[in-house]
């Protein structure tokens, strides 16, 4: 499966899960607190599956920094701002995340549904520094 793909779909999986936390009330039951963890561990693999597309070539290394960069980024941004006793915080993230990778498998399935037609992309002459 495509990085692009998988990224979209955890965020899909994750955002789901934190709707189903935050329509249960929140809390740290077992059932809440399993759907908030799962939910979150889905938004990283994501955020770092992401991270790692854009990095183009070989460079595993550098794949790899960005897409740990990223992950820790989303869970920065995710806790940085969280309020104590609020269980539609995630929700309200879940919503963003499952929009993005909803967003995102329709764009991807787009994309691969013309490219079994056997439509192909125009040849573009390459210009600029890189074209010699």
């Amino acid at each position: 499966m495509p990085p692009a793909k998988l990224a979209a779909s955890l965020a899909l999986l994750g955002g789901v899960l934190w709707i189903l936390h935050a329509l249960l009330g929140g809390g740290d039951g077992l059932l809440t607190g399993t759907l908030h963890l799962l939910g979150l561990a889905c938004v990283l693999v994501a955020s770092a599956a992401f991270g790692t597309t854009l990095v183009k070539g070989d460079a595993v290394a550098v794949r790899a920094v960005v897409g740990v960069a990223s992950g820790l980024l989303a869970l920065s941004v995710i806790e940085a701002f969280r309020p104590d006793g609020a269980p539609w915080y995630d929700g309200s993230w879940g919503v963003v995340a499952a929009a993005v990778g909803g967003l995102g498998l329709v764009r991807s399935r787009g994309r691969s549904a013309g490219r079994r037609s056997g439509r192909r992309a125009a040849r573009r002459t390459p210009t600029g520094a890189h074209a010699r």
